[in-house]
């Protein structure tokens, strides 16, 4: 039983030393049909970015099943809109709902979606994942923040979120292997918000896991010596 109560202390000291230097940050908008345009086509919006993988998740899910969006573009900063930032300071992504063609580019900051062909420093080419009524990205951005030191935050947000976030129907992408050599669209929406609080959820750490693995270690050897 003392082995019991000592790592049951250990744990505890340990879970309190388990830091914020990974830290998930949420937001969620679970009635995002309030944007101009075609932005009435959504329903929820959840993103999630973790500053210590620098992992980003943006899940969307449409009101009509299915959906006739096939194309985004959307820019995530820690606050202000986005559309409000200065040349090359964020990324901006490009969806192709047909493909599942993720490219992320330098944002040039103009409220316009042509980044791709100006500055069109591409940055990286992934894939996600569609259904019929919803849309999930999960993306690595190490390499897309890394891209320049100073007031560059490419993909990213902490306390506060601001997001700028077109849906396009009729979209026609053209591409030279991983380029966007054209986007085009018959019609567009928008969700466009600034300095939306998020959530904190704590991420453990390696040590708190091993402080948690002893203590179920010293409970299980305490049982047995009990019987």
């Amino acid at each position: 039983m003392k082995n019991c109560i000592k790592a049951i202390a250990a744990g505890l000291v340990l879970s309190a030393s388990f830091s914020a230097s990974a830290t998930l940050y949420q937001y969620e908008d679970l009635n995002a049909n309030n944007g101009g345009g075609l932005g009435d086509r959504l329903e929820t919006i959840v993103t999630t970015y973790n500053s210590d993988s620098q992992l980003f998740t943006w899940d969307v899910t449409f009101n009509s099943n299915p959906t006739d969006v096939d194309g985004f573009w959307l820019v995530v900063d820690n606050g202000p809109n986005p559309k409000s930032s200065d040349v090359n300071e964020l990324a901006i992504m490009y969806g192709d709902l047909v493909t599942g063609t993720l490219t992320t580019y330098v944002y040039n900051g103009l409220n316009s979606s042509n980044s791709w062909g100006t500055p069109g420093i591409l940055l990286q080419t992934d894939t996600f994942t569609t259904t019929s009524d919803s849309l999930s990205i999960a993306l690595d951005t190490t390499s897309i923040n890394a891209w320049a030191a100073g007031n560059y935050s490419g993909i990213s947000f902490d306390d506060n979120i601001g997001i700028w976030f077109h849906v396009s129907t009729g979209s026609s992408f053209g591409y030279d292997e991983k380029t966007i050599t054209n986007y085009s669209y018959a019609a567009q929406g928008w969700y466009d918000i600034a300095n939306r609080t998020t959530t904190q959820i704590p991420e453990p750490t390696s040590s708190m896991l091993m402080g948690l693995g002893l203590l179920a270690l010293s409970y299980s050897r305490s049982r047995r010596i009990a019987k």
